[in-house]
């Protein structure tokens, strides 16, 4: 954790040079350069889809920061190029319009740029300067401004990411475009969604960090599967039965941060396990596959916000709640109160919520939109394109 914790204050050590240097470069109002740590996903990957789409490559320089360009040669054309980390260095300095989520090389934005984190997800666990126990003392506030969901997680965000309220705008997630699209991501896994009577899609959040710096629940939790109630391959076993038995699909999603040593599961002829990676190879766009899903299984992940805009049920496993509270802890008092949707203890539950849908049982929907109500200002499409207009972009 330590040494983890070293790297990161390396990475934020030279951000007053930067900056200051940045003060005298001049900006292009024509360049739009969007930032990613590794692969272009998430919110980059529906924002940058919707710049190609519309064609804003004939008025302005669109430019991806990504860890490998050379795996995105196909979408490269004229005023569209990809650049490597350290190429970004020159991009950033340069760039009028700067779109990012997490993390970014420390620089300041000037007054002559609009730089917006869209971060990407709607806490429900502690994030960023809520950790600095876990984390250090550093910033994350290198932008113009910082997108929150609705009205209630302005505060939140801006605790989250030690700056002013007013640097914090109301703006759907660019990646919930997608879950109002008519495009099917099912064929690309070489599925056909109408073969199954129902397809859930189980998204938990990771209990440990790629570099292990986060631990987020017991230890003893964290040394079974890394995913709740289904610790052994047997188990998993059992669940695949299940789920042939009653022609139906369970995708996992797990989260990019999740450390895939930790896990006991692999694909079975029901049970499909998905990763970033994965569908980065495969070309497809999580949440368009999400729309064509019938229902939910998550956590503490931020995903549950996003799918009651599709008002599908939801269920949610809290296994090691207590845990995982101590460890990482949440934004609100009661996280239950927030949690529209099935609670599940173990194993009995999961079946029964499975049970339910297959059946076409659904206690929720009340309780789902009024959190929805509060958590998502915006219930449709059409979020890339307010937030390019909040910047100042237009065709």
């Amino acid at each position: 954790m330590v040494k983890g914790k070293v790297k990161r204050k390396i990475y934020f050590a030279g951000g007053s040079v930067l900056s200051a240097v940045n003060k005298i470069i001049p900006k292009n109002k024509r360049k739009i350069l969007i930032f990613c740590k590794g692969e272009l996903y998430d919110n980059s990957e529906t924002l940058f889809g919707y710049l190609m789409s519309h064609k804003f490559y004939e008025k302005y320089d669109i430019v991806c920061a990504v860890g490998k360009p050379q795996n995105y040669q196909k979408l490269v054309r004229k005023n569209v190029r990809f650049v490597n980390l350290a190429g970004s260095l020159k991009e950033i300095m340069t760039a009028g319009f700067i779109f990012y989520h997490g993390e970014i090389l420390a620089i300041m934005p000037t007054k002559d740029q609009v730089s917006i984190d869209y971060w990407h997800g709607t806490p429900l666990k502690k994030i960023n300067h809520m950790l600095e126990d876990k984390l250090g003392d550093y910033h994350y506030d290198f932008f113009t401004y910082l997108t929150a969901p609705s009205e209630m997680f302005r505060p939140i965000m801006a605790e989250a990411f030690n700056c002013k309220l007013n640097q914090v705008i109301i703006a759907g997630h660019p990646r919930n475009d997608d879950l109002f699209s008519k495009k099917d991501e099912f064929h690309k896994l070489g599925l056909v969604k109408e073969d199954y009577n129902k397809v859930f899609v189980w998204m938990p959040t990771y209990r440990i960090s790629h570099d292990k710096l986060i631990m987020d629940s017991s230890e003893d939790f964290m040394k079974n599967a890394g995913i709740p109630l289904f610790h052994t391959a047997e188990s998993f076993t059992k669940l695949n039965a299940y789920m042939e038995a009653h022609n139906s699909l369970l995708l996992i999603k797990l989260h990019p941060a999740q450390n895939l040593e930790a896990l006991a599961v692999k694909d079975m002829s029901h049970i499909k396990i998905l990763t970033g990676a994965y569908l980065d190879q495969k070309r497809v766009r999580l949440y368009r596959l999400l729309k064509d899903t019938d229902a939910l299984i998550t956590d503490y992940s931020s995903v549950y916000f996003d799918y009651l805009l599709l008002d599908k049920p939801e269920a949610f496993i809290i296994e090691d709640m207590k845990e995982y509270g101590s460890h990482r802890g949440f934004v609100v008092d009661n996280p239950l109160d927030y949690m529209p949707g099935e609670i599940i203890e173990n194993q009995e539950g999961f079946y029964g919520f499975l049970e339910n849908c297959i059946e076409g049982k659904d206690s929720y929907k009340e309780k789902r939109r009024e959190i929805n109500d509060k958590v998502n200002h915006y219930k449709g499409g059409g979020n890339c394109q307010r937030l390019l207009e909040f910047a100042g972009i237009s065709k």
